[in-house]
């Protein structure tokens, strides 16, 4: 079964503890500081709370993208948000730039996608 469970989380190794000692702490915790034999300190974490953590990250690194493409995107004046969104997004699966570059890339062919405003002749 850890093994199983080693797979879905890409573990790199499974470790059973013949013999420990809890030197503080509650052994029923579902988190431990561990001491390995080189004197280095690991982290074990309950399972389900590892998922759920790793579930939250995902989570919240999403909005964070999304937050930075709405940014990005609106400060651009586009005239539909969401077609430029759905151009800006096909762009970032076939390049590694920032969100800004792909943007300003998008503005720079697609300029119909995009109001044309002189701030210069406006003032």
């Amino acid at each position: 079964m850890a093994s199983k469970m080693a797979k879905q989380i890409e573990a790199k190794a499974v470790v059973k503890c013949k013999e420990f000692e809890v030197i503080e702490g509650d052994i029923n915790s579902s988190l431990w500081l561990m001491i390995t034999p080189d004197e280095k300190l690991k982290v074990v974490l309950d399972y389900d709370e590892y998922i759920e953590m790793m579930n939250l990250l995902k989570k919240i690194m999403k909005e964070n993208i999304d937050l930075k493409l709405e940014k990005e995107i609106l400060s651009a004046f586009p005239i539909d948000y969401e077609d430029v969104r759905a151009v800006v997004l096909e762009e970032m699966k076939n390049s590694d730039k920032s969100i800004k570059e792909i943007v300003k890339k998008i503005k720079t062919e697609h300029p119909n996608l995009f109001y044309n405003i002189e701030f210069d002749k406006l003032f």
